[in-house]
């Protein structure tokens, strides 16, 4: 009976994670869209679907061994270098086997068109031929369309090589003015380029050295003999290379850090976005292992696809930078990739991938959600935004965390002059950059509509505010100061004078506290709750703007609350210690006060700044700054105004216990984080121990 609830129970639990993963039959594996901002996978329709699975593909010579790289012509196609088996072995559109390339001799003997190795391989669309990286024979070798040998082209020579220059070419390519790009094993210099007789000409694309902090430190400080020692960092190696026909090499890196993937022009720049950062914070945020980006290729709506080896990933970005889609997983069943080595696409728009491991390719078929977003695409970059935006509209339909669709809707509203509906797109699509240009153009519109009425209201607020001073400056004079009403609203008011009376003269009121009593613990707690209270507040009321697309629901105010107490406990603790030992005459109760006291400058500002950035655009982001940066400034004078007047220090002596207090509150929050660290570590233990006693007994 207990194990039929069992299985009961089983079966229940298996239906309910069933239903939560994005996949089917035909995807066996989740389909997303990357949020770039936050590097967060949020799911979509299927973009793709696996139509086939290519397996098992034989000839007379068997099956494929170890496959290193594949290519699709333009009449669909595949030739794929069989690099186990020492062959080029090509087929037709509809996958069925044309014919080989290989040979029972040996290059050594004198067989020109003997295969060893092949790792790379390019068709040239003007005639067909089929050039091949021959990496075992070091060569590059070029076949007709029929695969009879044309030219082998050996190791190149030139001054600019050195002697002991280690050639086997892993990927080859041509680009539209015939010259060859050679991506050879191991070689950080760059991409080979040589002219149409295999000549080197020169590297290409060469990278940068990425160094570490620790390096660049080490390489400025250190003398030359001291660094002999040390390892040499070299630039990052090629290992995919691909020739477009706009003129752009697209190429995959060795490097875990961007660029991993490079777009490089013809003076040899990469101009791909800058330093973009293609690791998917889906996947490596809850895992040890990085992304490998084994291969890239362009299809024909100019659209790059890339492969990741580690996670069988497959991701598409349009040529502005977007991410379209993500899709794929590492896996032996069908649809998934095993151990994707080579990435290609057709006329069609199909995918294929070719696994090494089990020596298949698997075709990834677009579905209509992939089609409709392929075709808003070019229709938005034709220009065409009014065919396009109807097109957008459907997506949103089928997907609304679709960002790239809001955000397009929204350029599109722009450009029509609806600021209002844009900003509100952009406000979905968590982007805070185009919701800040929507807003500087309704701004605008805004200031020329209404500046006379503005204007108008700002000088009768000032006539307002000269009559009112003026009358009561007239009734002070003839009737003497009033008298003070003790009420709530004459205690509020006395509270903030005692506040701004420290701000604006900290010497004498810090003073006043350590030699005179004055300040209490209840303006302690009461600085401190609405300190805190106003930190909260403000994390709330900063515009959506100046808070980076950041959803509301993400602010957690019981942490910031928290938070907000603790570096002034801290730095109490810390500069009561620290005075302590240099004969600082103030007690602690003055050391508390008056680090409440010192929050004064963000008790009273800190609200209205972040309120004004419900005025403001990205562009005057530079005026809060300040302002917040003087907010700081202000309250860190404060501090060492508070040190000097509760103890009575010299200037000098003031300022080196100031430092002192820094060190002594950086050491305190190094020391927590190393304890946090190991109290973390050990309730794993005590964890895993546990479970570990429990399937013993």
């Amino acid at each position: 009976m207990r194990f039929k609830k069992f299985i009961s129970l089983l079966l229940l639990f298996s239906l309910i994670l069933s239903i939560g993963i994005p996949v089917s039959a035909r995807t066996p594996y989740a389909n997303y869209y990357i949020q770039e901002k936050e590097k967060t996978a949020k799911p979509i329709p299927a973009a793709y679907e696996t139509s086939t699975v290519i397996d098992f593909l034989t000839t007379e010579t068997g099956k494929l061994n170890n496959p290193e790289d594949m290519f699709i012509d333009e009449d669909g196609k595949i030739y794929v270098a069989d690099t186990g088996n020492n062959r080029i072995v090509i087929y037709d559109s509809d996958y069925t086997f044309l014919f080989e390339i290989s040979s029972d001799g040996s290059y050594s003997e004198g067989d020109l068109s003997a295969l060893k190795e092949p790792k790379g391989i390019y068709v040239d669309p003007k005639d067909g031929a089929i050039i091949v990286a021959d990496s075992g024979n070091a060569r590059i070798v070029e076949f007709t369309k029929y695969g009879n040998l044309r030219y082998s082209y050996p190791k190149p020579e030139s001054e600019i090589l050195a002697q002991d220059f280690s050639y086997q070419p892993l990927k080859v390519t041509k680009d539209t003015r015939g010259f060859m790009y050679v991506a050879n094993n191991g070689d950080s210099n760059g991409i080979m380029q040589l002219n149409s007789n295999g000549e080197f000409i020169s590297y290409y694309g060469t990278n940068k050295v990425n160094l570490s902090f620790w390096e660049s430190l080490s390489k400025l400080l250190w003398s030359r003999e001291s660094r002999l020692g040390t390892v040499v960092t070299l630039p990052y190696t090629f290992t995919n290379i691909y020739a477009s026909d706009d003129g752009y090499m697209y190429a995959t890196t060795t490097t875990e850090t961007p660029p991993q993937v490079r777009k490089i022009n013809i003076g040899g720049s990469d101009v791909l976005y800058g330093a973009y950062d293609f690791r998917d914070g889906s996947i490596t945020s809850n895992s040890s292992y990085n992304q490998v980006f084994c291969d890239v290729t362009v299809d024909k709506y100019n659209n790059m696809l890339i492969v990741d080896r580690m996670y069988g990933r497959i991701y598409e970005y349009d040529e502005r930078g977007n991410n379209l889609f993500a899709f794929g997983t590492r896996g032996t069943g069908y649809g998934q990739l095993s151990y994707p080595v080579s990435i290609e696409t057709d006329y069609r728009g199909r995918v294929y991938i070719l696994n090494k491991t089990t020596g298949n390719i698997t075709v990834f078929t677009p579905t209509d959600f992939a089609d409709i977003i392929h075709e808003a695409n070019v229709l938005y970059n034709e220009g065409k935004y009014q065919e396009s935006k109807v097109i957008w509209e459907q997506v949103i339909e089928k997907s609304n965390y679709y960002t790239l669709a809001l955000i397009n809707i929204g350029n599109i509203l722009m450009r029509e002059n609806e600021n209002d509906a844009a900003i509100e797109y952009f406000y979905e699509a968590e982007n805070a950059t185009y919701a800040s240009e929507a807003f500087e153009e309704i701004r605008s519109d805004f200031l020329r509509e209404h500046f006379s009425t503005i204007i108008i209201v700002v000088v009768v607020l000032l006539l307002v505010w000269v009559v009112w001073v003026s009358i009561k400056k007239a009734r002070r004079r003839k009737y003497g100061p009033p008298k003070e009403k003790h009420n709530v609203f004459t205690v509020i008011r006395n509270f903030f004078k005692r506040v701004t009376g420290i701000m604006r003269h900290p010497i004498d009121g810090f003073e006043g506290i350590r030699y005179e009593n004055q300040g209490s613990y209840g303006d302690m707690f009461i600085v401190m709750i609405l300190y805190a209270l106003i930190t909260v507040a403000s994390n709330y009321a900063v515009s959506f703007i100046f808070r980076d697309g950041m959803p509301l629901d993400v602010i957690e105010p019981v942490s910031i609350f928290f938070y907000s107490f603790l570096p002034w406990i801290v730095i109490c603790i810390v500069n009561y210690g620290v005075t302590t030992i240099m004969y600082g005459e103030g007690r602690f109760r003055d050391v508390i006060i008056g680090g409440a006291y010192c929050h004064g400058p963000m008790l009273l500002l800190m609200l209205p700044v972040t309120l004004l950035t419900h005025l403001f655009t990205l562009n005057e982001g530079s005026i809060y700054n300040l302002m917040n940066m003087l907010i700081y400034i202000w309250t860190v004078l404060l501090v060492y105004f508070c040190i000097k007047g509760v103890h009575g220090f010299h200037p000098v002596k003031a300022f080196v216990v100031f430092i002192l207090t820094i060190v002594g509150v950086t050491a305190v929050s190094l020391l927590f984080f190393i304890v946090y660290g190991l109290a973390v570590q050990m309730f794993d233990f005590i964890i895993q121990f546990g479970k570990e006693l429990s399937y013993l007994v």
